[in-house]
C-alpha cells in the first residue's frame, strides 16, 4: 500500500473545525490540529505523516509501534514508555492514560485520575540479580525516565525510584536477564499508552476527510504526484527522505 499523508487545501477550507470535531468523536480526542507548514496554497496539518524512515517504530523496543502498508500505528503491546513520543520529529504522538475512553478528553481523564478517591495503583517493581549484571548500562540508556537502573542491579536491589513508570523496557532490553518483576505471576499493568493518527485504520474512510464539507482535507499518496501540486510540498514529504536514503547508500549505510 502506498504511503499517504493528510493535506489541507487552504483555498477551500473555511476553518469550521468539523475535521477535528469528528476526529475527537471517533477517537476520544482530536489527533490533529490545523497548524503546520504552508506551501502556500496547501498545508500539512499537525498530524502523523507516516514517515518512511519510521523513527517512532525504530525507537520502540517493545513492539508497541508497528509499520504496515505505508502507515504506522500503535499496537496492544504498547506500555507507554514514551520512546516514540521522544522520537517523533513532528510532536504528534502523545501518551494517554490507559483508561482513556472515547469522547473523554485527555486532560479531563488526567484530572479524573488525580481526583479519584481510589486511584488504581501500579503494583510491582523491577528487581535485579547482581550475579548476572555486567554493568553494561543498556537498561539505564533505554529508561524513558533516565533512571540509572544498573546502580540498583550492581547491588541486587529493587528499583524503588519514584520516577519509574513500570513500562518494563529495562527488563526487555537487558542482554543478561538480570532484571525481572518482583512479583509473580501478575505483571503490572501500564499506566499510559501512545496515541496518534493512523488514518483511521480499521475504518473504511478517514473521518476528517469524509466529513469535511468543502473537501479541503485530502488523503494524498506521498509520491511524485505531489510535484504537480507544489515542489516545496513534495520536497518536505518525499524528496528529503529520498535524498537521505541516497546519502546512506553512498556512504555504505544501505546496501
Amino acid at each position: 500500500m502506498t504511503r499517504e499523508i493528510l493535506i489541507r487545501d487552504l483555498s477551500k477550507c473555511v476553518v469550521c473545525d468539523v475535521c477535528t470535531t469528528v476526529c475527537k468523536d471517533r477517537h476520544g480526542r482530536a489527533r490533529m490540529n490545523l497548524e503546520g507548514p504552508r506551501f502556500p496554497r496547501y498545508q500539512l496539518p499537525n498530524v502523523c505523516r507516516n514517515c518512511p524512515d519510521t523513527p517512532c517504530v525504530t525507537a520502540c523496543r517493545l513492539d508497541g509501534m508497528k509499520e504496515r502498508g505505508g502507515r504506522t500505528f500503535v499496537t496492544d503491546a504498547c506500555k507507554g514508555c514514551n520512546k516514540c513520543v521522544e522520537a517523533c520529529p513532528f510532536g504528534v504522538v502523545t501518551l494517554l492514560p490507559i483508561e482513556h475512553k472515547k469522547k473523554e478528553g485527555f486532560f479531563a481523564r488526567v484530572l479524573g485520575l488525580a481526583r479519584s478517591a481510589e486511584p488504581k495503583a501500579i503494583v510491582g517493581h523491577v528487581a535485579s540479580d547482581a550475579s548476572r549484571c555486567v554493568q553494561c548500562g543498556v537498561c539505564g540508556y533505554n529508561c524513558p525516565q533516565g533512571i540509572q537502573v544498573r546502580d540498583y542491579a550492581r547491588r541486587g536491589k529493587t528499583v524503588d525510584d519514584p520516577r519509574c513508570v513500570r513500562c518494563g523496557l529495562c527488563i526487555e532490553v537487558c542482554p543478561r536477564g538480570t532484571l525481572r518483576w518482583d512479583i509473580a505471576p501478575e505483571i503490572p499493568s501500564p499506566m499510559f499508552r501512545a496515541d496518534k493518527c493512523n488514518l483511521c485504520d480499521g475504518y473504511a474512510e478517514s473521518a476528517c476527510v469524509k466529513e469535511c464539507p468543502t473537501q479541503a482535507l485530502l488523503r494524498i499518496p506521498a509520491d511524485e504526484r505531489l510535484l504537480n501540486m507544489n515542489e516545496a510540498l513534495y520536497h518536505e514529504t518525499v524528496g528529503k527522505y529520498l535524498a537521505a536514503a541516497d546519502d546512506r547508500r553512498h556512504s555504505g549505510g544501505v546496501k
